[in-house]
């Protein structure tokens, strides 16, 4: 098939693909055996050939040209620059990592919205370090949040917490980046910004079960938990009890 797309575009197979072919524009096609791991890249409006003779399992990421430049812009500190597609079967370990990820995120019983933007944005540094020019110019220099931006960004958090809060979304009140936020936001609190998220709402939802007589599934709700299991298998995995074992030593304490 003849592939061209108008975004930045990439995907890591995460199985085998034997006697893949490819080129790009006009040139000879390449046959080669493609394993876990094999990353393609293919920059905007660029024709490019690709076949292959089985189905193919592959995490495929694609960035806006905007979105691609704001990442850029953080990384490499504006400039010229373009991505550089590897050569044909390159294998890339980290980018292979970041996509598994994305994969259990996506194919859970509940997505985290926060985290699976976070790691789109892992994805898009990557890229950007990795395969973009001018790739002489290091990353921009890391530093926290201001104390008041800061603030409003935690006070948001507590305001939407049973919404589905974004990357974007906190991006937005602090007029940064994706990349740069991420780190800053980390740098501050020593969390990234869904493992804070996550953490507020199990403490919200301790709280609520602690404190009052509501359901699981209604706490579940009101602290942006899709279902009352996907609030139990988190407050397990974070904090090592469920909201039966709560609710359980809040009636025995009541007696």
């Amino acid at each position: 098939m003849l592939f061209r797309t108008n975004a930045e575009f990439a995907s890591v197979l995460l199985a085998p693909v034997p006697n893949m072919q490819s080129a790009f524009s006009s040139d000879k096609i390449q046959v080669f055996d493609a394993p876990v791991g094999t990353l393609i890249i293919n920059p905007s409006n660029v024709d490019r050939i690709l076949r292959w003779p089985v189905i193919k399992q592959n995490a495929a990421i694609a960035f806006s040209k905007r979105a691609y430049l704001d990442l850029v812009e953080t990384e490499l500190d504006g400039g010229k620059w373009e991505l550089q597609p590897p050569r044909f079967g390159h294998i890339d370990l980290k980018a292979l990592q970041i996509a598994k990820a994305m994969e259990a995120e996506i194919s859970g019983r509940a997505t985290n919205a926060l985290y699976l933007d976070s790691l789109f944005t892992i994805f898009g540094v990557h890229l950007i370090r990795t395969y973009s020019l001018p790739s002489a110019t290091g990353p921009a220099k890391r530093k926290p949040l201001p104390k008041n931006v800061a603030k409003l960004v935690i006070e948001y958090m507590h305001q939407h917490l049973a919404e589905s809060v974004t990357i974007i979304d906190l991006t937005r009140i602090c007029r940064m980046s994706p990349s740069y936020f991420i780190r800053a936001f980390t740098l501050t609190f020593g969390l990234a910004p869904y493992q804070y998220l996550t953490k507020i709402r199990l403490d919200r939802a301790e709280r609520l079960l602690t404190e009052t007589t509501l359901t699981i599934e209604d706490v579940a709700l009101q602290c942006g938990f899709s279902s009352q299991s996907h609030l139990t298998n988190m407050m397990k995995r974070v904090k090592h009890v469920t909201p039966g074992q709560i609710i359980r030593t809040r009636r025995a304490a009541q007696r």
